[in-house]
């Protein structure tokens, strides 16, 4: 078994995701002194320490295969004086930690934010350039250009996820949600992805959008489709049911979508072409 270091750990992905992979890798749960309690304690192993402090968190690295780097500050409207500390400072260290440890593998957790500042409708490809929408999301910027630094100069292969917004499927439905539909990740097809891109070989340096297959999205899955054939099973506007219905009212968005001005032309090629 691969043995697993999750920082944030006792957070909702890091905590789910350990319930989901405890029996695949062998794993250690990493987050700010006060944060597990009795909920934590089958999970695995716990480690109190401060991602801020490099001496109080480099213990936690030895022998461990994969860190998955969620620790931080996560929320988008969150000021400098939080982020500095919690999402460069303690990016950094993380990472640091993970090459003195001699690691094989950071995932760490970017975020749409890192792309949000494109235009709405904008569909932003991991190829794109970083366009973040705010401060937290210069952040995870950051930690994805840093993870690039060390992918070329040490032996550390990393992997950066830019996760939309991690909720449970039912909540979809809830009033007030619509802001969610375009960047929505079910839990299950965010482990799902991380256990695929903990496992995948051979990756040095590589960023995959982390979303569940969305009808409408600005994060296309098509890259994580290519290189590992993941489908994700969640789709926000199925799960929603005015756009559910919606979609099957009209016979399907895939359908409709092939409907275009140049069918005729294109289906009178086609024929010419069986003739020849």
């Amino acid at each position: 078994m691969r043995k697993l270091l999750i920082t944030g750990g006792a957070g909702s992905i890091g905590s789910g995701y350990a319930e989901w992979a405890r029996d695949r890798y062998q794993v250690t749960l990493l987050d700010l002194p006060g944060q597990f309690d009795d909920r934590h304690a089958h999970l695995g192993r716990l480690v109190e320490a401060d991602l801020r402090q490099l001496d109080e968190i480099h213990g936690a690295f030895d022998g461990i295969d994969t860190v998955l780097h969620l620790g931080g500050e996560r929320h988008p409207w969150a000021t400098w004086s939080s982020l500095l500390p919690a999402n460069i400072v303690g990016t950094y260290n993380v990472i640091a930690a993970a090459v003195a440890a001699a690691c094989r593998r950071v995932v760490y957790a970017s975020s749409v934010h890192a792309v949000s500042g494109y235009p709405p409708g904008s569909g932003v490809t991991e190829d794109d350039p970083v366009q973040p929408g705010d401060l937290y999301g210069v952040t995870k910027a950051f930690g994805e250009a840093l993870g690039s630094f060390v992918a070329s100069t040490e032996q550390l292969s990393f992997v950066a996820l830019r996760i939309g917004a991690f909720q449970d499927p039912q909540v979809i439905d809830a009033p007030d949600t619509g802001w969610m539909l375009q960047d929505y990740t079910a839990p299950t097809d965010l482990y799902r992805l991380i256990d695929t891109v903990i496992d995948a070989e051979p990756l040095r340096f590589e960023i995959y959008n982390a979303v569940s297959g969305n009808t409408f999205t600005r994060l296309p899955m098509d890259k994580a489709r290519e290189d590992f054939g993941y489908v994700p099973d969640y789709d926000s506007f199925q799960l929603s049911t005015p756009f559910r219905e919606a979609i099957r009212a009209v016979g399907g968005v895939a359908d409709r979508a092939m409907e275009s001005g140049m069918r005729e032309e294109i289906e009178s090629l086609t024929r010419r072409k069986e003739i020849a």
